[in-house]
């Protein structure tokens, strides 16, 4: 049973709705009697005389007429302003994938009406209250639309899958049971079975997937170590436009554009121009905007998959910076084979531009690692540029003011990690030249001696850190 407790300062006289219903047909009307009568009969909702007061009202999007059936929503932005965030972490998709690295055999479950399991305490009822053209009601359970619903609901699931996480994922309301083998899973599964009875759970039975070897969950198409995204979202990138005007659609390409990021190698480079067009007073569409919309198209057509993450292979960190921005891959090699895990680029901000060709190439180092810090913790690894200087700069000692205050705040960011560096073929930097450009002097400097094992504590990102160097150089 979960409360619903106001920000702090806000005092209920200042109550800020009480909406009038909004209109519906005849036909949506009949759809909502039945919908309300139902819910009154299953003790979901009940008559309210509430001050609160937000609107009902029916969407038919495409999910809803494949299902047949219109989709009653709330409008609680209301309610929501006012409410206590409750911040307990939902989890990072990518930490839940490298779990199921050697899995073999799935089942997939999805709570039915997850947020409806969950009871609101009656003295907060009253506050979930809404209006349709027939009647004003109230939730006796958590209704969909409220902004701590998520949080709520995956506390309450981690509470009761904790101690199963060997074989249990758990992302809001969809649970995951996985296993090396078959007859392994079958164990699983019996477990899995008596605590959603125990705890008084209900899946829809509609989505319950078992026995599968390759499974959609979290977005992804998972088959034997391999990912890659479900075509759908793919497909939604196609259907936008090459010429997008209008900045809201532009901001919703981008968002679905960013969801395939890791596939896509630079990506952030490529849509430089695109992200152009979100800054206040931009220039004119021109042909470089519409390129890079076919590009970006034309890219998610031949998404490569990516592996997860195995723990018994070693890991090697490509990275590469030019005048625009910066690319990362994440590779691992077992068994003599090579493949990729993720892509990441990003683009320089106003003070890094200005950086030398070195300096951006060790940032990129930098930022890379931070990206793909949940798979290199503890462990060996690789990373390999195009820049030979690199290797050197971190058994040298920085003389020069300015480049003396930036390496120093990336320092602690690197010494959380165990790796080497190896020079690759690529770009040609005078290490003779940089070494006089910036006057790097030999020492026997220890800053980037690796913390203990599990303790390190995350600085600032280099991006704020390089930041703050610029201004104080100033």
């Amino acid at each position: 049973m979960v409360t619903l407790p106001y920000e702090d300062g806000f005092e209920e006289a200042q109550i800020p709705t009480k909406a009038r219903p909004i209109q519906m047909n005849k036909d949506l009307v009949k759809v909502c009697k039945n919908e309300i009568t139902d819910l009154l009969n299953r003790g979901l909702i009940s008559p309210s005389k509430s001050p609160w007061s937000c609107s009902a009202f029916y969407v038919n999007n495409q999910a809803e007429k494949e299902r047949g059936v219109p989709r009653l929503v709330i409008n609680y932005n209301p309610l929501n302003k006012v409410l206590k965030w409750i911040r307990y972490p939902i989890p990072n998709r990518q930490d839940l994938l490298k779990r199921i690295t050697l899995a073999k055999v799935f089942s997939k479950f999805d709570m039915k009406s997850e947020f409806w399991q969950i009871q609101i305490h009656p003295t907060d009822r009253y506050k979930t209250a809404f209006n349709v053209p027939f009647g004003q009601f109230q939730w006796n359970v958590m209704p969909f639309g409220l902004k701590n619903a998520p949080s709520e609901f995956q506390k309450i699931m981690n509470d009761i899958f904790n101690q199963y996480q060997e074989f249990t994922i758990v992302y809001i309301d969809d649970v995951l049971v996985f296993s090396n083998t078959v007859d392994q899973h079958f164990k699983h599964l019996r477990v899995f079975l008596n605590v959603i009875i125990s705890n008084g759970l209900v899946v829809s039975q509609p989505k319950i997937k078992l026995f599968q070897t390759k499974i959609r969950f979290l977005g992804y198409e998972i088959n034997q170590g391999i990912i890659k995204p479900i075509q759908r979202s793919l497909e939604f990138v196609d259907k936008f436009p090459d010429v997008i005007q209008d900045k809201t659609q532009l901001q919703r390409f981008l968002g679905c554009v960013n969801y395939i990021g890791d596939f896509i190698r630079d990506l952030r480079s490529i849509c430089l121009p695109l992200y152009d067009r979100l800054k206040k007073n931009p220039k004119s569409w021109t042909d470089e905007h519409t390129r890079a919309v076919q590009s970006i198209k034309s890219l998610g057509k031949s998404i490569p998959c990516l592996s997860l993450v195995d723990e018994q292979a070693k890991l090697i960190i490509d990275t590469d910076a030019s005048d625009i921005g910066y690319g990362g891959i994440l590779k691992k090699e077992l068994n003599g084979k090579i493949s990729i895990v993720r892509y990441h680029s990003g683009i320089w901000n106003g003070a890094q531009k200005n950086y030398s060709t070195v300096k951006k190439e060790v940032l990129a180092i930098v930022l890379s690692l931070q990206k793909f810090q949940g798979d290199l913790i503890n462990k060996e690894f690789l990373v390999r540029t195009d820049s030979k200087a690199s290797k050197f700069i971190f058994e040298k000692d920085v003389k020069n003011l300015i480049s003396k205050q930036i390496f120093a705040r990336w320092q602690p960011i690197l010494s959380c990690f165990d790796f080497k560096i190896e020079p690759i073929k690529g770009s040609e930097n005078s290490l003779a030249d940089y070494l006089s450009r910036e006057h790097l002097l030999k020492t026997t400097s220890s800053a980037l001696n690796p913390q203990p094992n599990g303790t390190a504590s995350w600085p600032a990102t280099a991006t704020e850190q390089t930041t703050t160097a610029a201004k104080q150089s100033k």
